[in-house]
């Protein structure tokens, strides 16, 4: 008996192995196998009687690890479609999706963790201990629940021993494998709107993609807690992903008061105990809701019965490095492979699902009107051409802000610029303090006195002296949040300002206490980038000022204006989400632009046709689907010269196979250098998805036999949504 096995290799291939005497395994399970000098752990993807090579040269396995497939056959056949489809080696999908314990071979067997409860009798602690207190009524209202869950709820290790000290809480050993769910009543009642939307799910048992459209405060939260509580009560399990880690602790929190059962988190700040933990639980169905970020999308659950991607434009669900799948898309194969409905939640679609609600591939629902009855504020444009400007602001916001602020309510102001300014300028001749291994500008951060690549992650102090002229008058140019939040720190002391970017929560745990300070009406003056633009839900915030979104107006890239729209109705969904009426004001140099008009006087869907309308006039996605093959060296004749054979080798030998199929463009990207090396792009597109990755393999076979393609570093992003990448 031989095995095929994948293994964590850069190499698009299988490997073959004897299976020694009398042993056995099955497809799925993992196998420690000798490669050259080392031993590696890999999957097993295949078994046969025969091998295409002599049998007295192929290895034997060294051990079988698992008793039973860590992947079903459902599993194994959404990983199969995921390698073939992204272009990608067979490791990066059967094994390096693993989490790190059991990709270096470790049993698959849960390690120990405290769950918590509160003491019989016990009260909360009284003084000034107020997370503490947060902490005991959160237990007080949930019942056991395991330590990592409490983590995730932004509560710290020393908090959890502090009321253990205390003897308000104790340990509980039963829960850790058990998998009943006790549902909770919902305290809201359902909209007509959000009553027909549910039934419309329901009536579909099987597999379907389910486009559920709802303005920003529409109540789709509620929506999908209802749909879950009917899939817990058939004890099935239901995924629930997120575009952001800063959305997960919200999510998690509003869940676990509905429903009390074990859960499982998984995004990209879990250390490697807690995230084997939560993929094992999933896997052997203790946990019957699993929520994370695009990650958790390959999480195994054997008995799952419903998939909700929330946020489903959200460009954070595409990977840009390594294995480049798009979440979202894999999310609607698994549901197919799986025979369960996907509902894809969202208040601004991307136009690639509404092109397939258009149609009728995709169930299109919509939810028209706010849970509270309140109609989502209208923004307002603010001409600021001639107008003075401090710290990016005109003096008329400045008063708004100053009028909500004085009413007790909370202000957001968003910039989608971190850093204290996006340059550093030469007042003498112009010189600008430039990225030697990107040709970017640097990012100047005052806090940690740097300038910062935010491309290659390059740093340095700043520069005292022009590189030109030798001059000292080096000045910051453009305004980041930075100094955006140092200005209204001084113009609003009282408002305590709260700064939410990259570099502010860098720390684990720093965004949780942060948002939960909000919740709490500490900060009354937020200032933050697109961290805070999706979710949440701030019921004291009455403004919010966009500071500038004008780049995005005449941008090179196509889906600029698509983002920008996107990224102006969640922002502006954020203000009035309660009882009190909401406000927002886009500051902008083009008050009189068709896209900001037709976004404003009409809805996103009006202004989504058109974007629709210009993209099929063009020809480009989701007309017609593309496949970008980036490569980069460190000589830029090298890539260019490479690039040049790559096309004439698809051009002469691979194109007229395969109808439709051509060479959009042949370019350097448009960041030509990053990190030290030049990157070129070779753009392929065709209207038929099947035949363009039917070229795409046979493009990939000949590179690997091409020793003139083994020169560069290349590979495939299939439905790119950046061309820079």
């Amino acid at each position: 008996m031989f095995v095929q096995v994948a293994l964590a290799l850069p190499l698009r291939r299988l490997f073959d192995y004897r299976l020694p005497d009398g042993q056995s395994c099955q497809i799925g399970v993992r196998v420690e196998v000798p490669f050259g000098r080392q031993k590696l752990v890999g999957l097993v993807v295949n078994t046969k009687l025969e091998s295409d090579y002599p049998a007295n040269k192929i290895k034997p396995v060294i051990q079988v690890l698992d008793t039973r497939p860590i992947y079903n056959q459902q599993m194994l056949k959404t990983l199969a479609w995921l390698q073939q489809y992204y272009l990608c080696p067979p490791g990066e999908v059967y094994v390096n999706l693993l989490p790190k314990k059991l990709k270096n071979g470790a049993p698959t067997e849960l390690l120990e963790e405290p769950i918590w409860q509160v003491v019989a009798g016990a009260k909360a602690p009284e003084g000034r201990a107020y997370k503490q207190q947060a902490l005991f009524h959160l237990l007080n209202k949930l019942g056991p629940t395991a330590q990592s869950l409490l983590k995730e709820d932004g509560f710290s290790s020393a908090q959890i021993k502090q009321l253990a000290d205390k003897q308000l809480i104790e340990e509980n050993t039963d829960l850790l494998t058990n998998k009943q769910v006790e549902i909770q009543p919902s305290e809201h009642d359902l909209t007509d709107e959000q009553q027909q939307v549910i039934t419309n799910i329901q009536s579909k048992n099987n597999f379907a993609v389910h486009l559920l459209q709802g303005v920003t405060g529409s109540g789709k939260t509620e929506v999908y807690m209802r749909l879950m509580a009917d899939v817990l009560a058939q004890n099935k399990q239901v995924l629930i992903l997120v575009p952001e880690i800063g959305l997960t602790p919200q999510t998690l929190q509003r869940f676990q008061q509905r429903f009390h059962c074990q859960m499982s988190v998984l995004h990209s700040e879990l250390n490697d105990s807690e995230r084997h933990n939560a993929w094992l639980k999933a896997w052997l169905g203790i946990s019957r809701i699993i929520i994370g970020t695009r990650s958790a999308v390959m999480v195994p659950a054997a008995e799952l019965g419903l998939i909700v991607l929330d946020e489903e434009h959200d460009a954070s669900y595409k990977q840009q490095d390594g294995l480049r799948y798009n979440a979202r898309d894999v999310a609607i194969k698994r549901a197919a492979d799986q025979n369960c409905p996907i509902v894809l939640g969202s208040a601004t679609p991307s136009l690639e699902s509404l092109a397939n609600a258009h149609a009728g591939k995709f169930n299109w629902l919509h939810l028209h009107k706010r849970a509270t009855a309140k109609l989502p504020p209208k923004p307002q444009l603010i001409d600021i051409k001639h107008q003075p400007l401090q710290s990016g602001l005109a003096y008329t916001v400045v008063q708004l802000m100053e009028k909500h602020l004085a009413a007790g309510q909370q202000v957001l102001v968003f910039l989608n610029r971190r850093g204290y300014s996006p340059a550093l300028i030469c007042h003498e001749c112009g010189w600008v303090a430039e990225c030697e291994r990107c040709d970017k500008h640097l990012t100047y951060h005052r806090n940690i006195q740097q300038v910062n690549c935010h491309h290659c992650g390059y740093y340095a102090k700043p520069p005292a002296q022009c590189a030109e002229c030798g001059s000292s008058q080096i000045v910051d140019w453009g305004i980041g949040t930075e100094q955006l939040e140092e200005w209204l720190q001084q113009r609003f002391p009282d408002a305590n300002p709260v700064r939410i970017d990259r570099d502010s929560v860098r720390r684990k745990g720093e965004l949780e206490a942060k948002l939960n300070a909000i919740q709490a009406g500490e900060h009354k003056l937020l200032i933050g980038t697109q961290m805070l633009a999706k979710g949440h839900h701030f019921p004291q915030l009455t403004l919010t000022v966009i500071v500038n979104l004008d780049n995005a107006l005449y941008s090179t890239d196509f889906r600029a204006a698509e983002k920008m729209a996107q990224l102006l109705v969640q922002v502006a969904g954020r203000a009035g989400r309660a009882e009190k009426t909401g406000q927002v004001v886009v500051q902008t140099h083009f008050p009189n632009h068709n896209y900001l008009n037709t976004l404003i006087e009409k809805g996103y869907t009006e202004l989504a046709q058109l974007l629709l309308k210009e993209r099929a006039d063009s020809q480009l996605p989701p007309y017609q689907y593309w496949c970008i093959l980036r490569m980069e060296a460190q000589n830029q004749q090298l890539v260019e010269q490479v690039s040049q054979q790559i096309d004439s080798l698809f051009s002469e030998q691979i194109c007229r196979h395969y109808q439709g199929v051509e060479v959009f463009a042949n370019m350097p990207a448009p960041q030509e250098k990053r990190a030290g090396k030049y990157r070129q792009i070779i753009i392929f597109s065709a209207k038929q998805r099947s035949m363009l990755n039917a070229a795409m393999n046979q493009l990939t076979a000949s590179l690997e036999q091409n020793d003139f393609a083994q020169k560069v570093r290349w590979l495939f992003d299939v439905d790119p949504l950046d061309l820079n990448g």
